[in-house]
Order: structure tokens, then sequence, then C-alpha cells
């Protein structure tokens, strides 16, 4: 049975991140002695309850109904006052931004533009529900922003946010830190959300938090996309869009002046913003973690709580540390006159229940546990992908409505410049039509494959399911010898130690997949007669998946060559690295891919 610490309504059953407000837990609620749901608790630190904090959190509470129950702000929030004043809200499986990033730097695992885009696309939604109420943030900062397994994005600390930003003066680690995201110049609080925007995204980029101080326009000249494990400068309308933020310079004046902007920076370029795309980088980054607490939690759910009940926290002692709320009585001191051989007997009883409860449950195998949580994650990926699929499919009939429409306006219009222009439009609208069908091919080819494996993993999982009972032969049949004791034909003594297995090797090219010539070359006939070369290399899975491609050398213009060789890398297969002899993630040697010429 798990050990869980009361506070309050809630049992806390695991420390998720901790960050210079305080600590988020993954937390239970029970309804009699048995599980009810899970939720996320907010607790403080001791700086801000010295600043005031336990005596102004009602605040937060007159917040949370003008936030108007949005998704993106979380849900279901409660405020518990007391000794150790916190909130509670609907549980969603994830890990702070600040997480992400710093897992991510520490592991060296790319992160896209398009993966910073998809965050920033999700806060700035946030800031704009956010004025539309007549509210601001105003602390804005990694710490803030929660970004689920399903690779979505949430703004947690909206209902104290400006709590906190009241309490900065009183807080002084706290202003320190927050010290990157704070350092607009204009009061208005749309101004500095926005200042905080930009922060945000600049350290998305970066990996490195915004200088505090200093000339700005020279950090911005000078960074490069470290996020992405490239030295190449920050794409110049990224940088345009950041100057516009951090600056002060040509300021937005209302919110709907920047989402108009944002929305042309997110999807004029050649960025594709997804939450697929963040769903599977999640379940890549955090792996380990998400199997972890998706088994923590099942067990959670099939707990029995009788020891946190009322009856039975008189029987339990030491497993938790009871944090009372105001307006709940303390329980009552045990009487100098109850007998003690009483309770002493009651207490072997709970034990030895307890006992018997863990000696005789149900055993998992645990590679049943590892098929099951695989087939899960796989379930979900089909999920995801199939949403993709269908999202592309509305983009390709959205393009080729808008096809029709150019071509009818075309037909129908008699000034040159009109032509010229529409003319324009429709080989703009064609180009999109164009990727957007090999979006939806690739889409559809994993699909294919994300079908293909779990049909695969079910077939392997079938036979282990059940677990037959072991024959007395079977019984008898002594156990195998550690593999350090096994006898081999190199255990015979020589004179000098065996050679160590290599500490590293890089990730390698199994099988190559041709890449098609680009259509868009091919119809502008540009430069066919001649080869183009695109070199790149693959960041790839300890299970031999391409999780990211960064093109080193390629073929200028918009022709599509560097696009379709990524694509071809995207399909081939590789074989992970090694670390120490054990498969791990790293990146390929360098890879060219060759476009033959057209005669």
């Amino acid at each position: 049975m798990g050990t869980y610490s009361r506070l309050g309504s809630y049992l806390l059953a695991s420390e998720l991140t901790s960050d210079p407000f305080g600590t988020i837990h993954r937390a239970v609620v029970i309804a009699g002695n048995a599980f009810d749901r899970h939720v996320l608790v907010r607790t403080f630190s001791e700086e801000l309850f010295q600043a005031g904090l336990d005596t102004r959190l009602a605040e937060a509470g007159r917040v949370v109904p003008l936030l108007g129950g949005a998704r993106i702000f979380g849900l279901g929030y409660q405020i518990e006052d007391g000794k150790t004043p916190h909130l509670a809200w609907d549980h969603v499986a994830g890990r702070s931004l600040a997480q992400l990033i710093e897992k991510a730097r520490q592991e060296q695992i790319p992160f896209g533009v398009d993966h910073a885009l998809t965050v920033i696309q999700g806060v700035a939604q946030g800031i704009v529900q956010l004025q539309a109420k007549g509210l601001s943030h105003g602390v804005l900062s990694p710490h803030s922003v929660w970004v689920s397994i399903e690779g979505s994005t949430q703004i947690l600390d909206a209902p104290y946010a400006p709590l906190a930003k009241s309490l900065l003066a009183k807080a002084p680690v706290l202003r320190q830190k927050l010290a990157p995201y704070l350092q607009g110049k204009d009061p208005q609080p749309l101004q500095q959300d926005l200042f905080a925007l930009g922060a945000v995204l600049y350290e998305l980029l970066t990996f490195e938090p915004l200088p505090v101080g200093g000339d700005l326009q020279s950090v911005l000249d000078q960074a490069t996309l470290k996020a992405a494990q490239e030295d190449a400068p920050l794409p110049a309308e990224l940088q345009a869009f950041l100057g516009r933020l951090l600056l002060g310079r040509q300021p937005f004046a209302t919110v709907e002046a920047f989402s108009v902007e944002l929305e042309r920076v997110l999807y004029d370029g050649d960025y594709s913003p997804t939450t697929f795309n963040m769903a599977f980088f999640m379940h890549t980054l955090f792996r380990e973690e998400n199997d972890r607490d998706a088994l923590a939690m099942k067990a959670e759910r099939e707990e029995t709580y009788q020891p946190y009940t009322a009856a039975g926290e008189s029987l339990r002692s030491g497993a938790t540390r009871v944090l009372p709320s105001e307006g709940q009585p303390e329980p009552p001191a045990t009487s100098k006159h109850t007998p003690l051989l009483i309770g002493g007997g009651l207490a072997a009883v709970v034990i030895l229940g307890l006992g018997a409860m863990y000696l005789f449950r149900p055993r998992t195998d645990p590679a049943v546990q590892k098929q099951l949580a695989e087939l899960t994650e796989l379930s979900l990926l089909k999920k995801q992908l199939e949403q993709q699929k269908a999202d592309l499919d509305a983009r390709a009939k959205a393009e080729s409505e808008k096809t029709v429409q150019l071509q009818k306006q075309l037909g129908e219009t008699r000034s040159v410049e009109d032509r010229a222009r529409i003319q324009k439009q429709l080989e703009e609208a064609r180009q999109r039509g164009q990727e957007v069908e090999r979006q939806q091919k690739l889409a559809q080819q994993r699909l294919g494959e994300q079908q293909a494996a779990e049909q695969k993993l079910a077939a392997e999982a079938r036979p282990t399911v059940s677990v037959p009972a072991p024959t007395p032969a079977a019984e008898a049949t002594p156990a195998p010898a550690p593999e350090a004791a096994r006898p081999t034909l190199a255990a015979a003594p020589q004179a000098t130690p065996p050679v160590a297995a290599p500490v590293s090797e890089p990730a390698r090219l199994v099988s190559q997949v041709a890449p098609s010539f680009p259509p868009r070359a091919a119809q502008m006939r540009w430069e066919s007669n001649q080869d183009h070369l695109v070199r790149l290399k693959v960041y790839v899975s300890e299970q031999g998946q391409p999780l990211k491609v960064t093109v080193i050398e390629g073929v200028p213009g918009t022709y599509g060559f560097d696009e379709a060789a990524v694509e071809a890398a995207n399909r081939s297969t590789f074989s992970p690295a090694t670390r120490d002899g054990k498969p791990a993630r790293g990146w390929t040697p360098d890879i060219v891919y060759r476009f033959q010429k057209r005669r």
C-alpha cells in the first residue's frame, strides 16, 4: 500500500514539480474508503506565506469564476485555507514547460521551431482570453505553463498569478527567478504579458533565459537556434516577431492586432505547429515518467483507503502527515484511561489485515504491464494520427475550394493587374495543395505503420496475459545460471584483460529510402539538368525511430528538395546509437541524398 500525506481534503501521492512558487503534486480524492478521482494540488513556498499569501488566498477564489471554465486555465479549481493553504484542480497528465526545457537541454534532445510555436500558440490563446475578460497575467514564465502528454498547453497559475504579482515586492527570491520575464518597460498589462510571452519564446528557441538587462537588440541579433541544436540564426520572421514583443518597437496596440500577427507567423511560413507533433515529443521525452505515473495511478485507483478515513486515522501511526484545514476540528486527544491493550490489539488486527492483503493480492507480470502500457501508448498515438489525417483532409478540401474560387475569379476578371495577382494566388494555392497532399500521404503511411505495430504488439501480448501454473517438472528445473556464471569459450584464463565495449557509437542508417524528385521543381523545370545534393543528419531513439531530422546543407529556394530528403529520411530505418554497450538516443553521421538530373 502506498504512503500518502494528508493535506486538507486531499491525499498527496507524488511530487511532480518544484518551482519558485512552491510545489505541484498529484493527489487523490477518496469517497469513503475508496478512490474517487485524481487532482493536481499546488502548495506554496514559505517565502510567499511570509509575504502574506496565506491571508489573501481567497482573492484567487474571486478570479476563478472570471476564467469562465476555459480548459486552457485548468478546470475544477478548489481553494482550501487553513494552516497550509493550497489549491487543487482537475488532473492533467503532463509536466511543466520549465521541466520540458530542462530535460531536453540535459539530454540534448532537439526542440524544433514547430514545437516552440505549438507551445506559444497555446499560451497566446490563454493571454487573449484573459484580456477579453479584462484580466492580465503579470508573472508569466515557463513555470506557469503545463504541457500535457497529449501535446496541449495550459496556463495553470491564472487564478493566483495577479496575487503573486502583488507580493513580488515582499518575495525577493521569487522576483529574482522571474526577472527574465518581467523586464518590460511598458506599464500596460497587455504589453507586460506580451513581453513575457516573447521571453518564453526566446527561451524555447535558444534554451537560454532572456538575459536580464543589457541590449536586447544585440541579444536577438546574436541568438541562434540552440534548442534545435543548430548554429543558424533565428529565422527572420521570428526575429521580427520577437522584436515587436521584446523591444517595444511597433508594439501591438490591441490584442486583436497581436492575434492577427501571430496567425501570420504560425501559418504563412514553413512551419507546421500541431499538438500531434508535440504529443509525440512529450511521449519521447517523458516516456519513463509517463509509464511510471500510469502504473502508479492505476495502483492508486485500486487502493483501499481505510487507514485514511476518519475511523482509520486513529489506528494509523506515522503513515501520513495530517495538515488540518481551518474550520475542521482537531482530532480529540486519546484519553489517558483508554486501555492500551485494546488499542494495541486493534492496531495488530489492522496491520495483519493489510499484510495479508499485500501478500495475497494478485501479482501482475512486469512484462505484461509493459506490453499493456505500450498498447495504451500505441492506441493514443493512433488516435492522434487519425485526428491529424482528418485535419489534413479538411485542409485539402478548403484548398481545393479556394482553388476553384480563384479559377472562377480569373475567368471573370479583365484587368491585367488583377489577373496577375489572382494567377499568383492560384499558383500559391496549388503549391499549398500539393504540400497538403504530400502530408496526407505521409500521415496515411504513418497511420498504417501504427496500426500494424499495434496489431503485432497485441498478438504478442495475447499468449502472455494468461500465465499457466508451473508443472512439477518445471518446478524441479534449476534456475538458469546468471549470465556472468555461464561458461563461455572466452572464459579461459588470459594474460590480458578482455577489451571493454565501446563507450559510444553513433546511430547508423540501416535501409535508406530513395527520395522522390520534388513535383514543384519538376513542374518549374528548375535546373533539372544537374544533380542536387541534400546533406542531413537524423536524431534516432533507442528503438531506432527517427525523432528529428536536421538539414546541414540543402538546396536553395523553395522547390522542395530539402523537404523531399527529410521525408525520405523519416521513412528510412536506423539502428540506435550505443552508450556503454546499451541502446541510446543519438545522431547519425551525415547522410547525403542525391537528386539525379532529369534530361
